[in-house]
């Protein structure tokens, strides 16, 4: 309840609050609190906040609703010690998305091949603005910092985290859309990533043959876990891969991945009957 009003209030606020700059948290007072950080990106600290704590950097999907983001995973927050950062994207979703979604230009092989190659951009340069401004608040640990995002946030994270100029400890793609290559990707990096086999929003087979592969190409370790279901992050994919970045919660029953999962496979192509 504490988080839905604090959002509705800071959705309410006038747009003045993005030069707002709030004094540096006292992680001694046990109280949930949302900050409000440059370029409308928002912060959660949770009551059980350790003295360098792990951080969860939300990337929304379309539509720029960061809100939306730590709204979903407050209660994770809680119950893990999780500090909650959600970035907002300049335009309606994320610049290199937004690249990736133009028409192919007929004129320009080139072009084409850029519009999916991740080198850097201005929405990166404001997560990682967002992630330093939280960071002169709250002594978050860089080391334990992931990188996660839902739908076109999915696609962006995937992007972004895998490239060497961010230090993100692990990468979550709940629901990605397109596949866009990193230009200098760290090899050996933890992605996890999702996606519903009935989706109507984003092809689950992209996913599979195209998304995937070229993540594992880049040399990441990946994990994927299909499930039954559309456009979502459900349950068992949140509690998975959060036990798998940030440890199970104590006390609590494990979430662990599954020991196997099926290969997806390319759809046959029609052939025409002679």
């Amino acid at each position: 309840m504490f988080v839905a009003a604090a959002l509705l209030v800071f959705s309410q606020a006038p747009s003045s609050r993005t030069a707002f700059v709030a004094p540096t948290v006292d992680l001694s007072v046990h109280q949930a609190r949302i900050l409000s950080l440059p370029d409308d990106a928002i912060g959660y600290i949770p009551a059980n906040v350790g003295p360098h704590p792990p951080l969860l950097v939300l990337l929304h999907g379309a539509g720029r609703r960061g809100d939306r983001m730590i709204e979903r995973l407050a209660d994770e927050a809680d119950a893990r010690g999780i500090v909650l950062l959600a970035p907002t994207s300049r335009g309606p979703t994320w610049d290199a998305v937004s690249r990736a979604e133009e028409p192919p230009s007929p004129d320009s092989m080139l072009a084409n091949s850029l519009a999916h190659r991740f080198g850097s951009s201005r929405d990166a340069d404001r997560i990682e603005a967002a992630i330093a401004a939280l960071a002169k608040l709250v002594p978050v640990d860089r080391g334990r910092t992931v990188l996660a995002g839902f739908s076109d946030g999915a696609t962006f994270a995937l992007a972004m985290g895998l490239s060497r100029s961010h230090p993100f400890s692990a990468v979550i793609a709940w629901s990605p859309g397109i596949a866009i290559e990193t230009a200098s990707p760290a090899h050996g990096r933890r992605v996890f990533v999702s996606h519903g086999r009935q989706d109507p929003v984003l092809s689950f087979n992209t996913d599979c043959t195209e998304i995937v592969p070229l993540v594992e190409g880049e040399g990441a370790r990946v994990s994927f876990l299909p499930f039954d279901g559309g456009h979502e992050m459900p349950e068992i994919a949140k509690d998975a891969f959060l036990d798998a970045t940030f440890g199970p919660l104590p006390g609590a029953p494990p979430h662990p991945l599954p020991a196997k999962v099926e290969r997806c496979m390319s759809p046959i192509p029609d052939v025409p009957m002679k």
